[in-house]
């Protein structure tokens, strides 16, 4: 029963209306010796409950997660309830961005795109393009970053894209390659100076980030003279960044 619970929190995001059937209660109570639970959800499903109460149920009963954990996979459940299944696992995808779990983002971004008809639900499509970009921007692979901005302005003409795809040209250095296709495309110069604003931001939150504050410390101590302490401060921070990045790519 255990591995049911697990499956039905990891995966609440993408869980379908049909997931929870006649033959699942049958399976709990021929095989898991979960008949009272299996019998509650049999006559749940006979009064048309919604996914969300019956895994509700299911959690509850089993005691499996405690009541913050059950109240917020209700409320996925309920929130989710309308969305398509490529929409349920955009939303899984976003939910791994938040949570800075960016190579999971992708690959869960990179499955819809796989499965989805970009003809049929353009907004969409163009939506995980540019969460793509968003990813690929955080781990600092900007050029990868600009390649999925610019896909997801060229499908719907994103203001949003064009200037992320625009902030990823600037940081990239790739100034000349900036100013030709601003020029070229005749874009509003309002957008170029959103571009250029957001580039200084984001080159000023580097600098006051935790990262930027350390090497200041570093370059205090090597500019002091202080050799023993600069590469002693050096190797402690290089290994909290690695723990950090292998963190993220988990």
């Amino acid at each position: 029963m255990d591995e049911l619970c697990y499956y039905l929190c990891a995966n609440a995001y993408i869980l379908d209306n049909d997931l929870i059937d006649v033959r699942l209660c049958d399976y709990m109570r021929d095989n898991l010796d979960m008949a009272p639970l299996a019998a509650k959800l049999r006559m749940m499903i006979k009064a048309g409950k919604t996914l969300g109460e019956m895994v509700t149920t299911i959690l509850i009963d089993t005691n499996y997660c405690n009541e913050e954990e059950i109240a917020r996979i209700k409320q996925i459940l309920v929130d989710n309830a309308s969305l398509s299944f490529a929409a349920k696992r955009k939303v899984r995808g976003d939910n791994l961005l938040v949570a800075n779990k960016y190579p999971r983002a992708i690959e869960e971004y990179q499955y819809v795109l796989s499965v989805l008809n970009k003809e049929e639900e353009p907004e969409l499509y163009s939506s995980i393009l540019h969460n793509v970009g968003c990813a690929y921007a955080l781990m600092f692979l900007i050029d990868k970053a600009g390649e999925y901005f610019k896909k997801a302005y060229d499908m719907d003409g994103s203001k949003e894209s064009l200037i992320m795809y625009l902030v990823c040209l600037r940081l990239s250095e790739k100034k000349g390659e900036y100013d030709r296709i601003v020029v070229k495309n005749g874009y509003d110069e309002r957008i170029a100076l959103e571009a250029v604003r957001l580039m200084r931001s984001a080159r000023e939150a580097q600098i006051d980030s935790p990262y930027g504050d350390k090497m200041k410390d570093i370059l205090e101590l090597r500019d002091a003279g202080k050799v023993s302490e600069y590469y002693r401060m050096l190797d402690y921070t290089l290994e909290d960044w690695k723990t950090d990045y292998r963190r993220m790519m988990e």
